[in-house]
């Protein structure tokens, strides 16, 4: 190991004495934001070719309607026309409309009450043919369809364009514009060097940075009240939900069953037990928080079968997540990155099915620039999530250490300071702890967006003590 890992006893002020989030210093996104965005898109060398650019969205793929309006679809499907230098138009279901007007910009709303709930009302809309009709520009160019992925065509034996737009529109769409004039234009948003969503603004790094650290301390509070006896659901009550409109469904997990499942929301009937595998976290838009590992006091609470789990699992993985942030400088190939965790640590060995580490927005997992072979540089602006989750099955061992983080050179790092001093001053503690008290070399442009960034917990019952470097 590069390393030398140590249990180290710690009560930093970072946790007794917060900084409080100002609201008044987390900026407001208005007209002017938003127009911004529109004229970004329509500026980048990748939409040259695009006469119209259409954006889908619904409750689950919310994010990219709502990075150009503010309008994030909730119940219903929706539509956003942007026709090249026109007027854009939305088109949103029955209880759309009464929410649509949260909307800054100046722009058409239509009501297509298809995209309305089943049952509900459907006699005052247009046939969608005939909107797209009044609503889209084509003169022979390319129309460009945002989804919520881009497609290796490679891995399909369609004809034309691939996307998850729903079949009936695309189907309507193609009696307006010939199937060979749409294009797949998701990476627009989410490609991982040029997509927009991957370019942070100091507006979006202030919001996300109040995310994580709502996040992060409602965990910690969790962490610091669950007893044994308690229910996954009377853990989850301590996570000090805002109500604020989440990246994902919280994650309070106990036992090896529900801790295995991955994704399993918290139960009225599964009880911590010391000496069991533990799991709590969640997100909201923009930072997402999750620790995962044993609930033990000490050694002495490990099954037999377990007796490894600190010195052969757990430091292991904290060691490589220690490299991980401290390649996290702003140039560093995320090739290079892939191909240390998995020198040093081992993939496959250690149960990493996914790649280590991911871009993140509104939108939990963006994507990743992070696999093999990967050429893609680290960028100012670029939003990550440190996520890799360790795991043995023979006998059941996991750990996840999981926290949001931004690179930002020293013009946005100005720029964010000035913005909201006590995001910076939040941040600049953070910094401080993670380099004094956890030995961790963390670079210079790494901003950490959670009070639990770099912290592992390696007795989870005991949140006084930490994994660190020596």
């Amino acid at each position: 190991m590069k390393h030398k890992i140590i249990e180290k006893k710690v009560s930093p002020e970072l946790w007794n004495r917060p900084i409080p989030i100002c609201p008044e210093e987390i900026p407001h996104l208005g007209k002017e934001d938003y127009e911004q965005r529109l004229e970004r898109l329509w500026n980048m060398p990748q939409a040259k070719d695009l006469e119209t650019i259409i954006v889908y969205g619904d409750r689950e793929h919310y994010s990219n309607i709502e990075y150009f309006t503010s309008y994030d679809p909730r119940w219903e499907e929706s539509l956003l026309l942007l026709p090249k230098g026109g007027k854009p138009s939305i088109l949103v279901g029955n209880e759309g409309i009464g929410y649509v007007p949260k909307v800054p910009l100046d722009i058409d709303v239509v009501l297509y009450q298809t995209l309305s709930l089943m049952g509900q009302p459907n006699d005052k809309s247009s046939a969608l043919a005939d909107i797209f009709r009044e609503k889209i520009s084509w003169q022979g160019g390319k129309v460009g369809i945002i989804g919520f992925k881009a497609y290796d065509r490679s891995k399909h034996t369609l004809e034309g364009i691939v996307t998850d737009l729903p079949y009936y529109m695309v189907e309507t769409l193609c009696q307006i514009v010939p199937k060979d004039a749409l294009v797949n234009a998701t990476g627009l948003m989410a490609d991982c060097e040029y997509g927009l969503k991957h370019h942070l603004s100091a507006k979006e790094i202030v919001i996300f940075e109040a995310a994580g650290t709502r996040v992060s301390r409602g965990i910690l509070n969790c962490l610091r009240t669950m007893k044994p006896g308690m229910t996954e659901v009377e853990a989850g009550m301590q996570c000090q939900f805002t109500g604020s409109p989440g990246n994902m469904h919280p994650n309070i997990n106990f036992g090896e069953k529900n801790v295995a499942l991955g994704l399993n929301s918290p139960t009225e009937w599964t009880h911590l037990e010391y000496g069991s595998p533990a799991g709590v976290g969640y997100g909201l838009r923009g930072s997402l928080v999750h620790k995962c590992g044993m609930y033990i006091r000490d050694k002495a609470d490990l099954p037999e079968d377990r007796a490894g789990y600190v010195d052969e699992f757990a430091v292991p993985y904290f060691e490589n997540v220690v490299s991980w942030y401290e390649m996290m400088k702003i140039g560093t190939s995320c090739g290079d990155i892939y191909d240390m965790v998995d020198r040093e640590l081992g993939l496959e060995a250690w149960g990493c099915t996914l790649n280590p580490g991911h871009l993140t927005h509104t939108d939990e997992w963006t994507n990743s620039p992070i696999y093999r072979g990967s050429n893609i540089p680290v960028r100012s602006g670029m939003a990550f999530q440190c996520d890799y989750t360790v795991t043995k099955k023979e006998p059941f061992m996991s750990a996840h250490m999981e926290d949001g983080l931004v690179i930002a050179d020293s013009e946005l790092r100005d720029a964010v300071a000035q913005l909201s001093p006590s995001c910076w001053e939040r941040i600049l503690n953070r910094r401080e702890f993670i380099r004094g008290e956890l030995g961790i070399k963390l670079p210079e442009e790494v901003l950490p967006l959670s009070d639990l960034s770099c912290v592992f917990f390696p007795y989870m019952a005991d949140t006084s003590i930490v994994l660190a470097c020596e």
